[in-house]
Parts: C-alpha cells; sequence; structure tokens
C-alpha cells in the first residue's frame, strides 16, 4: 500500500496559497446519538452551505463526507460506508484521508475543511498520522485551512460521556471521546499539518453555552487562531454549525499575539468559519 501511495504522489510543487473562495470546502459531520447512526448530510449542513453559497463560494465546491451508514437518503457527497458508532474514528480518519488524497492531492489541489463536533477529531487524526509517515496512509495531503466547531478537543463533557456509554455501550466512539481516553492521549498538542511544504492553518471555534463539548474544550489545542462564545449566548452545541447571524459576546486568541482579546460582540460561527476559510484567519 504505500508502494502504491508513493507511485501515485504528485512530482510536481505543492500549490501556492490563495483566498480559499476557490476552494473546494469539505465540511464533515459529528457523532450522531440519535437512532442508527444514520446523518443526513445534505440536512446536517444546509445552513452552513447556503451560508457560504451566499458569501461568494460555488456550490458545486461546497462538498460532504459522511461516516455512518451510507445511501442515497444521506445526500453525502463521500461516504464511508457501513460506518456505525463501533467504527474507530481512525479507521474513519484513514479513508477520509484517501479520499481526499485521490479526490484532489493527486491532482496538486488544495482544499478547506469544516468540521463539527467530533468531525474535528477526525480531521485532527487524519492529519496526524499523515504527518507521522503512518504506513498505509498517504504521504501528503493538501489542506489549506481547518475549522472546527465545538470540537471535544479535551474529551467531551463527563456528564455527555456517561450518556453516551449508557446508551451505548459497545460503541468506540464514545470511548474515545472520553477526557483522558487512549485516542486523544496519542493526538499531539499542536495540530498536524498535511504536508511539510504546506502547511495547515488551524482555526477552533467554541461556545460555553454548549454543554455536549464545553467552551475549554472546544479549543483545547495549540490552533493558530481560537474564538470562544460566552455561555449567556445563545450559541449551543447545535448552533455553532447553523447559526449565521447576529453579534454575540465572545473573545479571540491568535498565535502571532498570544492572549485572549477581550470579551465583545463578534460575529456568529458560521462568518468565523468562512472567515477562516477565506484569509486563513479568523480575523
Amino acid at each position: 500500500m504505500a508502494i502504491a501511495f508513493m507511485a501515485a504522489a504528485p512530482a510536481n510543487a505543492a500549490p501556492s496559497r490563495s483566498d480559499g473562495r476557490g476552494n473546494v470546502v469539505l465540511f464533515i459531520h459529528g457523532f450522531d446519538p440519535d437512532g442508527a447512526a444514520d446523518t443526513n448530510c445534505a440536512d446536517y449542513w444546509d445552513s452552513a452551505i447556503t451560508y457560504f453559497s451566499n458569501s461568494g463560494w460555488n456550490e458545486g465546491n461546497l462538498l460532504t463526507y459522511g461516516y455512518y451508514s451510507s445511501g442515497p437518503e444521506n445526500e453525502c457527497n463521500f461516504n464511508y460506508p457501513g460506518g456505525t458508532r463501533a467504527t474507530s474514528i481512525t479507521t474513519i480518519a484513514k479513508a477520509l484521508a484517501d479520499t481526499i488524497y485521490y479526490s484532489w492531492t493527486v491532482n496538486n489541489e488544495k482544499i478547506d475543511v469544516v468540521a463539527h463536533s467530533m468531525g474535528g477529531l477526525v480531521i485532527r487524526s487524519m492529519l496526524y498520522h499523515v504527518a507521522n509517515g503512518t504506513p498505509g496512509w498517504p504521504p501528503h495531503l493538501y489542506i489549506e485551512d481547518v475549522v472546527t466547531l465545538g470540537t471535544p478537543h479535551d474529551g467531551a463533557a463527563p456528564e455527555q460521556v456517561t450518556a453516551c456509554k449508557v446508551a451505548f455501550p459497545e460503541q468506540r466512539q464514545c470511548t474515545q471521546m472520553t477526557p483522558g481516553s487512549a485516542f486523544l492521549a496519542d493526538l499531539p498538542e499542536t495540530p498536524s499539518s498535511g504536508s511539510a511544504a504546506f502547511r495547515t492553518d488551524w482555526t477552533v471555534v467554541s461556545s460555553f453555552h454548549d454543554f455536549t463539548t464545553g467552551g475549554n474544550s472546544g479549543v483545547g489545542v495549540n490552533a493558530d487562531h481560537k474564538f470562544q462564545y460566552q455561555s449567556d449566548s445563545p450559541i449551543g452545541h447545535s448552533e455553532l454549525k447553523s447559526l449565521g447571524s447576529g453579534s454575540h459576546r465572545g473573545r479571540i486568541w491568535h498565535k502571532s499575539v498570544g492572549t485572549w482579546s477581550a470579551w465583545g460582540l463578534w460575529t456568529a460561527p458560521l462568518e468565523r468559519a468562512q472567515a477562516a476559510v477565506y484569509n486563513q484567519s479568523s480575523n
């Protein structure tokens, strides 16, 4: 497998960085706590795709990836077939890496990624294994920007983990999202890039009104840019992926500055996300 990847690797240099509106944006959904784990990507990302399209993106470049039961009813552009809550996040990450590599990287094309909840752990795991040179994984990926919305980087809220394990005692994803799990401990504090020649810019967004992930866990990595909404905002776990209007109390952190700003009024999560993939920043 490793030999096959090496043979398929593009010989030309990494693509150049530019504003993101010419890029494919791949949206990755989160953990499904309901039913048989059968996420409909079109419903899940409807608000985000509409917002990005209205902000100047070509709707044909706004694509989705699903990793639970596949089928036309899922309306995902790409799928990991037959996935369940028992499927390891690492397994999903490997399948996603192959999809990105053969769909875009081998053609010297860069993409952006916007991920919600557990979807951010899929991306983080994927880029870690690619950067680490794990056998069988693609040799590199051209991911220009990653935005995570309400991702449990330090684990999900304890009460959510407990409820998850009670409801799905055999499901590995609940265990992997437990604070201090072996899966989370294996991931580096500084999120990886997909290529040494093409560094990935990371933006992480959280809310203290998000009782699934929590305000601190959602920014619990050494990202380039961090954004938090206050607990008195109306922005919960779901709103982080769907709200595109209004002014909300929050604060911002940039690696170049190294300190949090004062709390103030800021734009909604989808505006933060589109600014991040457009400018490689959350300014």
